[in-house]
């Protein structure tokens, strides 16, 4: 199996809405799940909280907010709580889990999770409880799909085995991504995909991989009527580019 077959997008009974900018830093949720939502936890928002802010506003909520790379928020929200501090599969000196922050922070029924944190996700989900992974309402995140790529210049004989090496190593990045997503869907039905346009595909075994893709995921138990999507992605209205000085990704088929 492929690694984009491996990604399955569900349609719901639920409306789907964008939130946040018409540009990198939006993310679409479902409106109906949304409303019921009482914190969101919210990692990697770096200097663009435009997510946080409409979410929190628009559904009377609030939300932590976390990074440990930048000083403090662009601008103060009376609905956004910031703390200098990543997420990790361990507590470091810079990073903490989740599991930690729910409890020192506060873990109510109806919550949403959303993650930009830089390939570290994997880890993160990878190594993350069942019971702290599979007890959110929505989970948004940006996955980092990055391969490891031969640039270098030798004789025919290091060439050809520094292919190898990388060729092999991308395969155990692979088999982990794909771990990872499937114990996600075990869980959530993802509802909507987006592709990055900040940097181009990768071609990987005559396959075309986004490297950074945005999903959208809900949890099974909130959903009673779940259905493979016949939509194309990226969607009018719903999607737009990152990136606004090139157009989007619109190559990849999902559920093909």
């Amino acid at each position: 199996m492929n690694f984009i077959k491996s990604i399955k997008v569900y349609d719901t009974e639920f409306t789907k809405v964008r939130i946040g900018d018409e540009k990198d830093g939006g993310y679409v949720v479902l409106d109906e799940i949304s409303k019921n939502t009482e914190v969101i936890y919210s990692y990697g928002v770096e200097n663009n909280i435009s997510f946080e802010e409409n979410f929190c506003e628009k559904y009377g909520t609030y939300g932590h907010l976390f990074d440990h790379t930048v000083r403090d928020l662009p601008n103060q929200s009376e609905n956004c709580v910031f703390h200098r501090e990543g997420i990790g599969p361990k507590k470091t000196e810079t990073c903490d889990t989740l599991r930690n922050h729910l409890r020192i922070y506060g873990n109510p029924e109806h919550k949403t999770l959303k993650m930009d944190v830089e390939w570290c996700e994997w880890d993160v989900f990878d190594k993350m409880p069942d019971y702290v992974l599979s007890d959110f309402d929505q989970i948004l995140c940006e996955f980092h799909v990055i391969p490891v790529k031969y640039k270098d210049s030798h004789s025919p004989y290091f060439t050809g085995f520094h292919e190898c090496v990388y060729y092999g190593v991308n395969q155990k990045l692979l088999k982990k991504y794909k771990k990872v997503l499937k114990r996600l869907q075990d869980h959530y039905y993802i509802f909507h995909v987006h592709c990055n346009n900040s940097i181009p595909c990768n071609d990987f075994n005559g396959e075309t991989i986004p490297p950074l893709i945005e999903l959208s995921l809900v949890n099974k138990k909130l959903v009673k009527e779940p259905e493979i999507s016949t939509s194309h992605f990226p969607i009018d209205g719903l999607d737009f580019p990152n990136k606004t000085d090139r157009p989007d990704i619109t190559n990849i088929v999902w559920n093909p």
